[in-house]
């Protein structure tokens, strides 16, 4: 047999009732989902999931087993107690589209920082700052999102910063604390970051390179066939073929590496493949010191969004790696007032 609504009048911005409680209260230990619940009192269905998450008590079983249950009377006095200390409405509750379109760019991976800059260019009406959109999240208004979508938020640490592990450094590689004050500072262009972002620690398996400039944030990613000096070093002779040795000394001043054994050989890493002269400087960090290149680690962090630990890859595709560097560079970037890397770097080549 079919249920009828309680009311037909619309009660679209009235606030739930003691009455409406009750019955809510009747209906969820009845087992019905807030979707019929919704029909049953002409209410929408987020209005009703919230008010039964702002009900749920624990309840003792017969058993002496707990169970989450809705309390009309705990629902009531936490309504009172919300209204004594009421604000203005939030935005999102006078804008659902706002809402829609916040879980869409989340979904796409888009920090709720860079989510504050795009609603600014849809007016007044849909501007909120990232923090209020945390707080959105936060209180669970955004329908389908929670902080396990915030891939940054999920990754923040909190711990205090490890020691420097100072090793004697090897007599041909220069030490980061070498690196001019203009590297440091990134006031110059053409200084960049290396690393490898590997799969599997099982055999020899296909890695992904990355360069990061250190300036523009710009991104450089190559498939590597396994985590060897000869693949690095080809994969950099292989740019520099690309751009010829004159606009590669423009574009590629020096590069900052860690200790791993593929980055060691140093004349090669220097040495042009074009003229056996020297095309740029090569700097090593400190052992156990990756916040010394902070660039290239946040940078790696972004590209674990699409390729989680663990992947083989070898199972990523060329053509995946070219998209993942393209959507990088064109994401905007707080640290570089919400422009893309690739606006920056097109500014400095064509300074």
């Amino acid at each position: 047999m079919g249920r009828v609504k309680d009311s037909k009048d619309s009660r679209k911005g009235k606030h739930l009732k003691w009455e409406d409680r009750l019955k809510i209260e009747a209906y969820s230990e009845s087992r019905l989902a807030a979707k019929e619940i919704a029909l049953l009192l002409g209410r929408s269905r987020r209005s009703i999931e919230r008010e039964l998450r702002r009900g749920e008590v624990e309840h003792r079983q017969s058993d002496w087993s707990m169970k989450t249950v809705y309390n009309a009377e705990h629902a009531q006095d936490e309504h009172k107690l919300c209204a004594s200390v009421k604000g203005p409405q939030m935005k999102i509750d006078k804008n659902r589209k706002m809402e829609k379109y916040i879980r869409k760019r989340i979904k796409k991976k888009d920090s709720p920082a860079v989510v504050a800059v795009r609603l600014k260019d849809k007016g007044a009406d849909w501007s909120v700052c990232a923090k209020t959109i945390y707080n959105y999240i936060d209180k669970k208004e955004i329908r389908g999102i929670t902080n396990d979508d915030l891939w940054e938020k999920t990754l923040r640490s909190k711990g205090k910063r490890k020691k420097v592990r100072v090793l004697k450094s090897h007599p041909r590689r220069n030490s980061i604390e070498k690196r001019p004050a203009e590297v440091e500072d990134r006031g110059e262009f053409g200084h960049w970051e290396i690393d490898l972002v590997v799969g599997p620690q099982t055999g020899s398996k296909p890695v992904l390179l990355t360069l990061v400039e250190r300036k523009t944030r710009q991104s450089i990613i190559r498939k590597l066939r396994d985590k060897t000096q000869d693949s690095v070093i080809s994969a950099i002779n292989a740019i520099e073929r690309k751009l010829g040795a004159t606009q590669f000394r423009l574009f590629f001043k020096s590069i900052t590496a860690d200790n791993g054994s593929e980055f060691l050989d140093v004349e090669r890493m220097e040495r042009s493949c074009l003229s056996k002269k020297k095309r740029l400087d090569m700097y090593y960090a400190h052992p156990y010191s990756s916040y010394e290149r902070g660039t290239n680690e946040n940078t790696n962090r972004i590209i674990r969004r699409f390729i989680a630990k663990g992947t083989d890859i070898a199972t990523i595709s060329r053509e995946r790696v070219a998209w993942i560097e393209q959507w990088i560079n064109n994401y905007p970037r707080e640290i570089i007032d919400f422009k893309t890397s690739q606006e920056c770097f097109n500014m400095e080549i064509a300074a």
